[in-house]
């Protein structure tokens, strides 16, 4: 009966340390993707459907997919965070920048794909999300 109470106590003690833990790197740039994706959903780019996950190997780039056709300038535009497009203020570039992001990806609707940092279209074509 001892064995049993003691073993609980042991389990309750470490399931109580996982929880309080910090959340890691990897965790952070998860959460701040999906933060990403529901601020553009709730401004001017919501029409875009622009989803944004934690993406590569190390989960160090932000991927950005739209289910729009997009041009150089329309991804500036939300890269910088110029004019209408500065929803983050500072724009994706500052974004990544404050959550420790190393590189940008976009691909729109049509697959073609842009990025930005330390990241390049060899590894954007083979990303994957972080989940």
């Amino acid at each position: 009966m001892w064995r049993l109470a003691a073993l609980s106590l042991c389990a309750l003690f470490v399931m109580s340390c996982e929880s309080n833990r910090p959340p890691t790197e990897r965790e952070r740039r998860i959460m701040a993707a999906r933060t990403f994706t529901r601020q553009l959903a709730l401004s001017g780019y919501s029409a875009w459907n622009v989803r944004a996950a934690a993406a590569a190997d190390d989960c160090g780039v932000l991927f950005i997919t739209t289910a729009v056709q997009l041009e150089e300038p329309m991804i500036e535009t939300m890269h910088y965070g110029m004019g209408a497009g500065d929803v983050t203020r500072g724009g994706v570039q500052r974004f990544c920048r404050e959550r420790s992001f190393r590189g940008v990806a976009y691909r729109d609707v049509s697959g073609r794909t842009w990025t930005y940092g330390a990241t390049d279209a060899t590894e954007a074509a083979t990303m994957k999300p972080c989940f």
